[in-house]
């Protein structure tokens, strides 16, 4: 590529990245890292200015300072998986290649990913834009036009509820900001967390998801909030509750 030349590449989906990326070092002098994105100013849900890339999923303070999530500090408290060993060991036992017991895992994690990624939108697009939605005879732009992500909604039992959805909080002092699915505000400055899961096995990942909620419970309690519990709704057929106080963090 001359040196004041260039290659465009236009994409609205961030998993074309990887692609791009590949695709712009082959023909480019200078090979650059897509992965690094960039930082935008935001300002919290309790007040604070911060820095996120979106790209990376980083937080970070005005003076550079990285911040700590609620998914990364709910991470280092997960017991390691040897991936591995494990997938050797599964391969040897079945007599099935261990790549391709590492593709299959794979594959299983992505579709959990992307099926609990499409509930979480639905769920925000109904607390999001039901005033306006309702509002408009004949429409229902607020709801998933999919017949099972509809029934997501019109099963939920909190979804009159005053439910505040996908809430960004901070704690720049002591480095902590996190992103709450729903916050349930039950007076001033009172309120609940909630989090929607749709886990298969959920008492084998419970008590990680409210160790993630009891994280962003400190940074509310920090600004000034009384929280009064936390609940983890969990949809498989149904939606099924479970509930905890707010825990000490590790």
């Amino acid at each position: 590529m001359a040196q004041y030349a260039y290659l465009e590449l236009e994409s609205d989906n961030k998993e074309d990245l990887p692609e791009m990326e590949q695709l712009y070092n082959h023909y480019s002098e200078k090979s650059v890292d897509f992965s690094d994105g960039g930082f935008e100013k935001l300002t919290s849900f309790t007040g604070e200015e911060i820095l996120y890339n979106d790209a990376t999923h980083q937080y970070k303070d005005l003076d550079g300072n990285l911040l700590l999530s609620g998914s990364a500090y709910k991470k280092s408290l997960d017991k390691p998986f040897d991936l591995e060993a494990i997938s050797k060991a599964v391969g040897t036992k079945h007599d099935v290649e261990q790549q391709v017991i590492k593709d299959m895992w794979s594959h299983n994690g992505q579709t959990s990913k992307h099926f609990g990624n499409a509930i979480h939108w639905a769920m925000e697009q109904w607390f999001r834009y039901k005033a306006t939605g309702e509002g408009m005879e004949g429409k229902e732009y607020h709801l998933p036009k999919h017949p099972y992500l509809r029934n997501v909604i019109d099963t939920f039992p909190l979804k009159d509820e005053n439910i505040l959805p996908e809430v960004m909080v901070s704690d720049v002092k002591n480095k902590r900001v996190g992103q709450i699915d729903a916050l349930l505000a039950t007076d001033e400055k009172k309120c609940k967390i909630i989090d929607y899961k749709s886990d298969a096995k959920i008492e084998d990942n419970i008590k990680g998801h409210f160790e993630q909620l009891s994280f962003y419970a400190h940074i509310l309690i920090e600004n000034g909030w009384e929280v009064e519990g936390l609940e983890v709704w969990n949809y498989t057929d149904e939606w099924t509750k479970y509930e905890s106080p707010v825990l000490e963090l590790k």
